[in-house]
């Protein structure tokens, strides 16, 4: 639901900033597809609308933004508050990856020990049996192949012709495979990697991101943002998301350096680190954890209304994020000491000395891993079938971005318990209720049967734009 109290009423708007996904994306693509089925079929709207104009806060002419009416909303007596989306797009960035980009990224993947993927029985470790009795599979039959060849001289005109379309039509199969891999994976391992080769790229895509909302931000215009990646691209929302709170909260050369926290802010946060000490356990109460989320966000921006921080919400749609500690890293070890460290921010934040703030003298700020201390995480996902049914690229995250308890003396970190008890709301969708195939993409359309669209309802509800 809105966060702020003046909502409906209030002059200022909301903004949501979608992040596409990896592929061959056409500008503005996603971002439409997504307002209609979010917005304008919305059946709890009453003549919902949008318009595509021009904007002011993106970096180029391929991108403009949808804005809303104001329709009436089932048991609302006011009118629902304007809404501004942005589609941030990057698709351009990662022109020209090659097959060797990709094929550099997923060899790592194969040539190493099962045991890596011990945190994802159900989905990687099976896979990566697969892919190598496939390879094996692949090699025999080249032997076998190679010998039909060699005895050529044997084989009847009719047989020899056989063999050699099968031989073409194997390798149209295998350019096509690559081309595809290329194609839709190779932004995975451009982005995933920090190799010399991928860095610009890199910066160019989080650079791009953290300025767009920093314009959002200071147009005004606007009392809260939701940021929405989706695929890969809930990769590169989590790392803007990271390093624009850094920029704002911790950088003293920045002249939007917000003000001291309030009292208010500091006991919203004193209770909060006090229901985390429960997290990933029975006894964590997320409804109450998120509602304090809530007022610690409104008192930010009631402390500093000139200089405040927007973002509300943090939503993940079939995300990867779920394999970050084998995509990111070599091994759990260099991945857990990067969140104790505090890189990777994680929900709920680590505590410096028991807090999430850190100064003195009356003069407290968040430290820059504590963005989800404010923020709401909210991870939906589809478990897969066979693979090729649902979404096997999704899956929870809370077991690499929560924890139940850490210790810095030893660098470790105890995972959650139960990952239905932590900040992060995680939910499952049933893939068989949208389609009977594969979902990565179905988040935000209708489902083949009409009346099973309950997504579209729990994706509008994590929005939460009325």
């Amino acid at each position: 639901m809105a966060t702020s109290s003046a909502s409906a009423s209030s002059a200022k708007k909301q903004a949501v900033v979608v992040i596409h996904g990896m592929g061959e994306q056409r500008p503005m693509d996603t971002i439409r597809e997504f307002v209609t089925h979010v917005w304008k079929q919305d059946p709890n709207l009453t003549y919902p609308h949008f318009w595509n104009k021009p904007s002011s806060v993106s970096e180029s002419f391929e991108q403009r933004r949808l804005t809303t009416d104001r329709p009436q909303a089932s048991g609302k007596e006011e009118p629902v508050q304007r809404t501004d989306f942005f589609e941030y797009y990057w698709a351009h960035r990662t022109v020209g990856t090659k097959w060797e980009h990709f094929w550099g990224w997923i060899s790592a993947l194969l040539f190493c020990l099962p045991s890596r993927y011990d945190n994802h029985a159900n989905t990687l470790k099976p896979l990566w049996f697969i892919l190598w009795g496939l390879i094996v599979f692949g090699f025999f039959l080249a032997l076998w192949w190679r010998d039909i060849f060699s005895s050529s001289d044997d084989l009847s005109g009719l047989t020899l012709t056989f063999v050699t379309a099968a031989s073409a039509g194997w390798a149209f199969l295998v350019a096509k495979a690559r081309s595809f891999f290329t194609h839709y994976f190779g932004d995975v391992a451009r982005y995933i990697q920090a190799k010399p080769a991928n860095i610009a790229i890199r910066q160019a895509i989080r650079q791009g991101g953290v300025e767009l909302l920093e314009r959002i931000h200071q147009t005004g215009d606007y009392d809260r943002i939701v940021l929405v990646g989706h695929s890969l691209g809930s990769y590169v929302a989590y790392d803007i998301l990271t390093h624009m709170w850094a920029r704002h909260n911790k950088f003293k050369d920045h002249d939007d350096i917000p003000t001291p926290l309030s009292e208010a802010s500091r006991e919203h946060c004193k209770a909060l680190t006090e229901l985390a000490k429960s997290c990933g356990t029975d006894a964590f109460d997320a409804d109450t954890y998120w509602q304090m989320q809530r007022q610690l966000f409104s008192s930010l921006i009631k402390n500093d209304p000139e200089n405040n921080w927007l973002i509300s919400d943090f939503i993940t749609l079939g995300s990867p994020l779920t394999y970050a500690d084998v995509l990111l890293y070599k091994n759990q070890e260099n991945f857990e000491k990067r969140k104790l460290d505090r890189e990777l921010p994680t929900s709920p934040p680590l505590t410096e000395y028991g807090a999430w703030y850190y100064g003195g003298d009356d003069e407290y700020y968040l430290h820059h891993g504590a963005v989800f201390g404010a923020v709401k995480w909210t991870n939906i996902y589809m478990p897969h079938g066979c693979y090729i049914k649902g979404d096997l690229i999704s899956g929870p995250v809370s077991l690499n971005y929560s924890f139940e308890a850490f210790d810095l003396a030893n660098g470790t970190m105890t995972p959650p318990s139960d990952m239905s008890k932590t900040p992060i709301e995680e939910i499952a969708l049933d893939y068989s209720k949208i389609k009977d195939g594969f979902t990565h993409t179905a988040y935000w359309k209708s489902a083949e049967v009409p009346s099973d669209n309950e997504h579209l309802a729990v994706l509008r509800k994590a929005v939460g734009l009325y």
